[in-house]
């Protein structure tokens, strides 16, 4: 399976549950490997980049000739209101958000067709931004909004090819990163959820575990929330 922004949190917490499982796992981020296993194989690349990205991708049919799963879990976000948000930092929210996401989902399909499953999924990671529409995400939660629409239409696409595709939309999880997060902001969160409290690791790999097995061979189209947050 090929996990996509696995240097750190979620991605890097993905990558190691699924090598622990007996998984063969590729990862990738701009920055050298965080992970040493012998079934990990890390590429160091600029997604936006579209050479860098094919070139990964012809790696990856020359070292394992198919892929079965997708986990498109790179991101990023800026939190401001939308007067204050250059147009620069707009554009690279949704280049790497939306475009990044279209276009290793275009390479991978090419994989994903050579596998010896009967079903194969790609996974796109959401946010619980895009049914919230919270003041100050205008441009972070409209990239996602956009993931989940090409996360419908795709699947209708791919259909003919015995390929599903999905998104899980998170609410915030435990990292490092949300650990600087204002108190006061953390709790106006967990208000708006029906379960009261943050978002643990153990949490989302269940469901990223069946959405991108074929136990979830009838599931596609669908962007599934965590914590109860519509």
């Amino acid at each position: 399976m090929l996990i996509t922004g696995t240097r750190t949190g979620i991605g890097k917490s993905l990558a190691e549950y699924f090598l622990q499982r007996g998984n063969t796992v590729i990862g990738c981020s701009r920055r050298s490997s965080s992970i040493e296993h012998p079934g990990y194989r890390h590429f160091e690349l600029d997604l936006t980049d579209s050479k860098q990205l094919k070139r990964m991708f012809r790696s990856i049919r020359q070292e394992f000739g198919h892929l079965d799963s997708v986990v498109n879990n790179a991101g990023t976000a800026t939190m401001n209101h939308f007067m204050l948000t250059p147009e620069e930092t707009t554009r690279n929210i949704f280049e790497i958000n939306f475009f990044a996401v279209l276009a290793c989902s275009r390479e991978a399909t090419k994989l994903l067709q050579k596998s010896d499953q009967a079903s194969t999924s790609i996974l796109n990671i959401s946010t619980v931004a895009v049914p919230w529409s919270l003041d100050g995400q205008l441009v972070y939660s409209a990239s996602k909004s956009a993931v989940e629409q090409a996360t419908r239409v795709m699947s209708k696409e791919l259909s003919a090819f015995g390929i599903r595709v999905n998104a899980l939309g998170l609410p915030i999880v435990r990292t490092v990163l949300t650990r600087t997060l204002p108190e006061e902001a953390r709790a106006n969160a967990l208000a708006r959820q029906t379960i009261d409290r943050m978002c643990e690791f153990d949490d989302l790999v269940g469901p990223v575990e069946f959405l991108t097995s074929e136990q979830s061979g009838f599931v596609t189209g669908e962007t599934i929330y965590l914590g109860g947050v519509r």
